[in-house]
Formats: structure tokens, C-alpha cells, sequence
């Protein structure tokens, strides 16, 4: 058997070193969540989302599409169309570049954004 100390393990002396740190750290500060900009931020993408919905269907309408051609166009279902006109579901920015190519529309014009 070994005469070896045991703060002469390098295992140990590794966890000393580690909880040496730990105890040395300056103390996390958790600010609490302002209510207030968590139901703003919620808003917006709500009305994001709504927007982006309506235009959707305004879309499909205007060039005298259904849901099954849709599908045929973009490869899309039918279900995940829905959904997302109805806001029951987001879109993916794969969907969104698909769905923008099928209406031919640019993505942009669907989010609303002007980039020059």
C-alpha cells in the first residue's frame, strides 16, 4: 500500500482547484423579467405573425390557388398551409423562401421589410 497523502492526488488536487475557483467567482446577478417588455415583445409577434398570415391568404387568393395546388407548387401540406394561415403554426425560413417563390413574391415583401 502507498504512503501517498492525499492532497498529493492529482484528482484531488484538480477538485480543490476547481471548488478554489468556484468559491472565488463574483456572484451572478439575476435581474427579474420586466412584465411589461415580455407582453410587448409577445404583442409583436403576434401582429407579426397575423400580418404574415393575412397576406398569405391574400396571396393564394389573388393568383386563384387552393390549398392542393399549393401543395403541388411548393411541396408543402396542405395541413401546414392551413395552420400557418390561421395562425395556428410559424413558418420556417425554408417555408417562407418556398411559399415567397410560389406566389412570386420576394420573402421580404411577405415580412414587410425594406432592404436597400
Amino acid at each position: 500500500m502507498s504512503n501517498m497523502n492525499i492532497t498529493d492526488d492529482p484528482i484531488y488536487k484538480r477538485i480543490r482547484d476547481a471548488v478554489l475557483r468556484l468559491s472565488h467567482a463574483p456572484k451572478r446577478v439575476v435581474e427579474p423579467v420586466d412584465e411589461t417588455e415580455t407582453k410587448a415583445r409577445n404583442a409583436v409577434r403576434q401582429l407579426a405573425r397575423s400580418r404574415v398570415s393575412g397576406l398569405l391568404i391574400q396571396l393564394r387568393a389573388a393568383h386563384g390557388l387552393t390549398y392542393a395546388q399549393v401543395q403541388e407548387k411548393t411541396g408543402l401540406s396542405q395541413q401546414l398551409l392551413f395552420d400557418v394561415e390561421y395562425q395556428a403554426r410559424r413558418l420556417t425560413l425554408e417555408e417562407l423562401r418556398v411559399l415567397a417563390q410560389a406566389y412570386e413574391v420576394t420573402v421580404n415583401d411577405i415580412l414587410g421589410i425594406d432592404i436597400d
